[in-house]
């Protein structure tokens, strides 16, 4: 459910690195979906069960009720299909991509963005645009969010895809302990979003300095994953730059003039002046886990309410917002595509459509991902009844202002993130640049100068 840092880095370099060419998914016999607009010919007869395997990554405390509800409200409405719900191992990536180049892999699976392009160019999913052209109708496509909607058609190598079918939203957000604000003096950040970098600087300055001041050693400002392949991008659209000159594009635009103030920016808050925490000051947390024991003030990270509120609800007061707009008035977040895919190779994929079709619709989106793991639902229907579901739940909600999610959905500026004609090769050089800067600090910015130019070089190749 959320994101690991060390697991999407671990994928990315691991698979690039592992040997297995793009050759080897011709191992896996390929599903066809329908053609036509019909059914498959070779769908499953009604009178036979089908068992379609699912690999779900909700977690020990909320994968019994998911099977509850795929039994009790999918299968008894699908007499012929049973889905055999499998919980995901640790490195669950390397090891799905491995099983289904050996053509022994679970039906359908969940993952994000990256990992789905990487599979994706091994050919190893399977397009579910067809089945969403015959059983989809436009107001059904229009209450998906278009930032994931979208996201969701990447491109492989055989022309574009539509790898899945969205699991839930996560988008970023400002989370802050309104006790350590108030020890400081500090203002909150505003709730009605009306700041920009140089508020949000200067907010973390204060926090900063007066954590010194008063004595608690150690005690950083925020906390901003400037080193993560899906959070830095943000900062540097907001200050006008780019990280590749089109969608699919082969130009990488990291040493651009905007782009540069984008970086420097994040490098200087983390670096610099140190008015953000750098990893081993968070004894390398992950957002929730630098906020909780009080290594910073407020993280810039993604929103998961209910799970937030467990780790942080018993030892502060917490609330949410909007992140600052840029120096060019943009404001800008990753909207994830989180979401559930088919593999190429199952023997079911008619079946596995019918799962994939319930698990993004509004029973299991209201059941399993509102009231149970409580997160944002794919529906914009949903929405509004989210929040109020989850303050029900949770009633130390109420004063959390989840309104912000609806706001960051309304005004419209998550968005899906960057992508080049061949991300992987991207990915290779930009992860290490991205640690060696942000993390480690021993070089500033102007080093993706020199690696942008290798990363063009890379599309090229």
């Amino acid at each position: 459910m959320k994101d690991n840092l060390l697991s999407r880095r671990t994928f990315l370099q691991g698979a690039a690195a592992s040997g297995l060419g793009l050759t080897l998914a011709g191992c896996a016999a390929p599903a066809q979906p329908p053609a036509g607009g019909e059914q498959s010919d070779e769908a499953t007869p009604a009178t036979d069960v089908v068992t379609i395997r699912f690999m779900s990554r909700a977690g020990p405390d909320n994968n019994p009720n998911a099977q509850r509800v795929l039994d009790e409200d999918f299968s008894s409405e699908h007499s012929n299909i049973k889905v055999q719900l499998e919980p995901a191992p640790d490195d669950f990536e390397q090891k799905l991509l491995a099983q289904m180049i050996a053509g022994d892999a679970n039906d359908i699976f969940e993952a994000w963005g990256n990992i789905f392009y990487n599979w994706l160019q091994r050919d190893l999913l399977l397009d579910v645009q067809p089945y969403v052209d015959r059983d989809l109708s436009d107001e059904a496509i229009a209450d998906y969010n278009e930032f994931q909607w979208t996201g969701l058609v990447m491109r492989g190598p055989n022309g574009d895809v539509r790898v899945g079918m969205p699991k839930y939203i996560n988008i970023m957000t400002i989370t802050y302990n309104k006790d350590l604000f108030d020890k400081y003096g500090v203002d909150y950040p505003p709730a009605d979003g009306n700041w920009d970098h140089d508020d949000y600087a200067n907010m973390a300055k204060q926090l900063t300095e007066a954590a010194a001041a008063a004595g608690d050693t150690g005690r950083i400002g925020g906390w901003l994953p400037a080193w993560s392949w899906d959070r830095f991008w943000n900062h540097v659209y907001m200050f006008g730059g780019r990280v590749v000159n089109e969608k699919y594009g082969t130009e990488c635009m990291l040493g651009s003039p905007e782009s540069q103030a984008g970086l420097k920016w994040m490098y200087d808050m983390i670096w610099t002046y140190n008015w953000f925490a750098r990893p081993d000051q968070v004894e390398n947390q992950w957002g929730d886990n630098a906020l909780a024991p009080g290594f910073v003030c407020f993280i810039e990270d993604g929103t998961y309410p209910l799970n937030r509120d467990r780790i942080l609800g018993e030892v502060m007061k917490w609330d949410m917002a909007h992140v600052p707009v840029g120096p060019t008035g943009e404001r800008t977040v990753l909207g994830t595509t989180d979401a559930w895919s088919i593999w190429k190779g199952t023997s079911h994929p008619d079946e596995a459509w019918e799962v994939l079709k319930f698990m993004s619709g509004p029973i299991y989106q209201d059941k399993q991902i509102v009231r149970q793991e409580g997160i944002i639902p794919v529906l914009k229907s949903a929405i509004a009844s989210f929040i109020d579901t989850v303050r029900e739940v949770n009633p130390n909600l109420i004063d959390v202002r989840l309104e912000t999610i609806q706001e960051v959905l309304d005004w419209g500026y998550a968005q899906d993130t960057f992508w080049f004609a061949d991300q992987n090769a991207a990915a290779e050089l930009l992860i290490p640049a991205l640690e060696k800067v942000f993390t480690v600090g021993d070089v500033g910015p102007e080093y993706f100068i020199e690696v942008c130019d290798q990363v063009t070089a890379a599309q090229t190749a």
